[in-house]
């Protein structure tokens, strides 16, 4: 009797699987040292078209090809990182699977041009990633489209509350590409590309410029 359960349980589909991938997110973030805060921060969110063979490709090692060029921020060999990884799935409705990259590599002192450096490594990772994923095609972002996806994007990267995000200057830099600064009520201020890899949408990039003095409207007395 237990022998034919046993066959029986072994000849079912699975009922745990990690199914299969709708959507790729990654962040990539570049900081001085390991135990210090991310200066700037490129954030990847793409879905994946709904074709078998393409889903069957885009596995955890394929991804993890396509960004090894984010190490080398600069002259010299690929620096160190901290990787976490994390897939979320469920088996009721409708909701996608997600692959979720997390990348932070430590680039030392910072130097001249390094920022251009890592910007083309990530440029060229991502691009390579929107390869894998079918290379959807860019769609027009609105400047309140724009503005959604910049304070979405700053909160992401430096978890902060959105709704303290408040735009102090915006730039439409290109077809499907907007600049935009954010400020907190703190005084924090953020430097946002939006649509930056080819005008994805999906694609920001996200740079920490500071913190401005904030005064009391009311003044001193």
């Amino acid at each position: 009797m237990a022998s034919d359960a046993v066959g029986e349980h072994s000849s079912r589909r699975p009922l745990l699987t990690l199914g299969r991938v709708d959507r790729v997110r990654v962040q990539v973030g570049y900081r001085a040292s390991p135990d210090g805060p991310a200066y700037e921060q490129f954030l990847l969110d793409v879905p994946v078209p709904e074709t078998a063979g393409v889903a069957e490709q885009l596995d955890e090692s394929r991804v993890l090809a396509a960004l090894e060029p984010v190490l080398y921020a600069g002259a010299g060999p690929a620096r160190h990182y901290s990787l976490h990884q994390h897939r979320w799935h469920t088996s009721w409705g409708s909701s996608p699977g997600a692959l979720e990259i997390g990348l932070l590599v430590t680039t030392g002192t910072r130097t001249a041009g390094q920022s251009d450096t890592a910007l083309a490594g990530v440029t060229r990772a991502f691009r390579g990633l929107l390869q894998l994923a079918g290379r959807p095609e860019p769609t027009p972002i609105s400047r309140d489209a724009a503005l959604v996806r910049a304070r979405h994007g700053a909160a992401t990267a430096y978890a902060v509350d959105p709704d303290s995000l408040s735009p102090s200057t915006e730039q439409h830099l290109a077809e499907n590409s907007w600049r935009v600064r954010l400020r907190t009520t703190g005084g924090d201020e953020y430097d946002v590309v939006v649509g930056l890899v080819d005008g994805c949408a999906g694609s920001v990039r996200v740079q920490h410029t500071g913190r401005i003095e904030v005064f009391d409207s009311v003044g001193s007395e």
